[in-house]
């Protein structure tokens, strides 16, 4: 005889691969408001940050006073009924229910020293990074994902995002500008239109 459970299976919540911006900052914001009390310091990231008009996951940097208050993010996520997929000492994903299945939501852990580098790597783009990243080279810096920008070894930046670019010398862009076009910075063809 067959299992109840397999004449009637249970429905499979799909796992949703993008949400339109103004759902995924509604989602962002709840969940947000539900961690901020074990955070110094929460930011959402990523493409919402850059408001981007689709979303593929929602991106939080955050520094916790302590690693108990770490592990209760995910805590707080569980009772959000989110589903864990990874809980690590420097990242936590987990899949979190919304209207119409599960989206995935990451948590970055930096440091207070580390806050402004991991909030602009994880604000992204990827293609804004990597340039920057080369920039940074051909002024003999480099840039540490997760450490700074560093000259000669040591970190001369990364606590604040502004500072990185600062230390670059270049202008602090907008979010919504971090995106490459013809191999430069939207905000780069901006300053030159405006300049010429």
């Amino acid at each position: 005889m067959t299992k109840q459970s397999t004449l009637f299976p249970e429905k499979q919540t799909p796992i949703l691969n993008n949400l339109k911006l103004s759902e995924a900052q509604g989602i962002a914001h709840q969940v947000k408001s539900t961690v901020a009390s074990h955070c110094e310091r929460i930011e959402v990231a990523g493409s919402i940050r850059r408001q981007k008009p689709k979303v593929h996951d929602i991106d939080f940097v955050v520094v916790t006073r302590s690693d108990a208050e770490w592990l209760k993010i995910n805590e707080e996520l569980k009772r959000l009924k989110a589903k864990p997929s990874c809980q690590g000492s420097a990242v936590i994903r987990a899949l979190l229910p919304c209207q119409n299945g599960l989206f995935q939501v990451d948590f970055y852990r930096a440091q207070t020293s580390t806050y402004g580098i991991n909030l602009l790597i994880r604000t992204g783009s990827a293609d804004h990074n990597m340039w920057l990243a080369g920039f940074a080279m051909s002024k003999g810096l480099r840039i540490r994902y997760s450490q700074g920008l560093f000259k000669d070894g040591s970190v001369i930046s990364g606590s604040e995002e502004r500072g990185v670019f600062e230390a670059l010398e270049l202008p602090f862009p907008s979010p919504s500008d971090r995106e490459v076009a013809d191999g430069k910075p939207i905000w780069q063809l901006q300053v030159e239109r405006n300049y010429y």
